[in-house]
């Protein structure tokens, strides 16, 4: 005999803890192998790695997993690859989102909109490098569907480099889950 278990949230009997959460309520993910995007620029590019959910609950979190691969067109670069997510048109790497606060740079420093910076890696550089990060979206207030994107720049394109991101060898995936608050 098979059983099944539904709920809508699950939290701890002690309830949920300070910058914590309870239960994973919904899983959502893109997976996928890509075609090559490259870029010169030092703005924010869409990547076209997105994913879409639709929480339950305006007050729960979206835990955001990215993986993802990029390189540069040269063993000699000593560029970054600067990556940040967007909620439809919001940068949450923006660094001063109230709970989603990602600053905390040595003072006077800027945060400059974004999440990671990944270096080159030179002598690497022109080689595949496999990149990931965790970021969790705790006020996106909403219970409409909601868009995360994975954007990513140069840092200053100094060398004149190009960036390129995806491989069609490579698997890239991003995944969204609301965890009940």
């Amino acid at each position: 005999m098979a059983s099944e278990l539904r709920v809508d949230k699950i939290i701890p009997t002690t309830g949920v803890p300070t910058n914590g959460t309870g239960g994973v309520i919904q899983t959502v993910y893109s997976q996928f192998k890509s075609t090559t995007l490259s870029t010169t620029s030092t703005s924010f590019i869409d990547t076209g790695t997105s994913a879409t959910i639709t929480p339950k609950f305006a007050t729960s979190k979206i835990l955001i997993h990215s993986n993802f691969f990029y390189w540069f067109a040269s063993h000699t670069e000593t560029e970054y690859c600067v990556a940040t997510i967007y909620r439809d048109s919001t940068n949450l790497g923006d660094g001063n989102l109230g709970n989603n606060k990602v600053g905390g740079l040595a003072s006077g420093a800027g945060n400059q909109n974004s999440m990671q910076w990944y270096q080159s890696g030179d002598p690497m550089a022109g080689f595949n490098n496999g990149a990931s990060f965790t970021f969790i979206d705790g006020i996106h207030n909403s219970t409409n569907a909601l868009t995360y994107k994975l954007y990513l720049r140069q840092n200053t394109n100094e060398s004149g480099g190009t960036l390129y991101y995806g491989w069609d060898q490579q698997v890239n995936l991003f995944m969204l889950q609301e965890l009940s608050a």
